[in-house]
């Protein structure tokens, strides 16, 4: 019997309107998104770059916009969530969430989440969850995992309140958890979901800066030379 028909493909659309009214609409990022990106990058707050970036950076290089649109939605998926452009206004993009899958582990894959920081709190960071783990769950993925810094004294109790249930691997200072996706599908409502969610909070908290990535993370948002 053959594979049941995608949901997220180049087709995929989806208008939601958020808590506060704001209207958006959910696609897979393609290769002319470049500039929606790059000014989308630009009103991130200096703490929402350094989370993603490990270093002070105001601007995407040429590189990394290419890196980050010219993906295949395979391997390396990518979710766009943009405010609907009404009255001849320009699109302006509010979140991206993304994964890639691991060599090593094909039905692994590193996952983040980014909301801008003028919407965080609305519901947009929860629905960019539910439709990615959807979207990884088509693709054969089983397993999202996470690399964070397990320097900080706090993290390991922080961990163990954000997953319990997680699968950890110490070394060099790095905690490296993996979680089974949530059997969600592809238009799952957010509310239907626990904010205890495990999964959730653990990107949530990256997202927020209250845990901080890896530099072998890096490659959810650059290429790594």
């Amino acid at each position: 019997m053959g594979e049941s028909p995608r949901h997220f493909t180049a087709d995929y659309v989806e208008r939601v309107t958020l808590r506060d009214g704001t209207r958006v609409v959910l696609r897979l990022l393609v290769p002319e998104d470049k500039a929606l990106l790059e000014a989308g990058f630009a009103r991130w707050s200096p703490e929402s770059r350094y989370a993603r970036f490990l270093t002070s950076k105001t601007t995407l290089s040429a590189d990394e916009l290419r890196y980050l649109t010219e993906v295949d939605q395979e391997d390396h998926f990518a979710l766009g969530a943009l405010h609907e452009a009404r009255d001849g206004t320009l699109p302006v993009g509010l979140g991206i969430a993304r994964f890639i899958r691991l060599p090593e582990l094909h039905a692994t894959a590193e996952a983040a989440i980014a909301v801008a920081d003028e919407v965080q709190g609305r519901g947009l960071g929860k629905l960019l969850f539910l439709r990615l783990c959807a979207a990884a769950a088509e693709r054969g993925l089983e397993r999202f995992r996470c690399e964070v810094l397990g320097s900080n004294t706090g993290m390991a109790a922080l961990i163990e309140t954000i997953a319990p249930e997680r699968t950890i691997e110490v070394g060099g200072g790095v905690m490296s958890i993996e979680m089974a996706l949530p059997n969600v599908t592809p238009t799952e409502p957010p509310e239907t979901i626990a904010q205890e969610g495990s999964m959730y909070r653990m990107l949530k908290a990256a997202a927020q800066n209250t845990i901080e990535w890896t530099s072998d993370a890096l490659r959810l948002w650059r290429r790594n030379d």
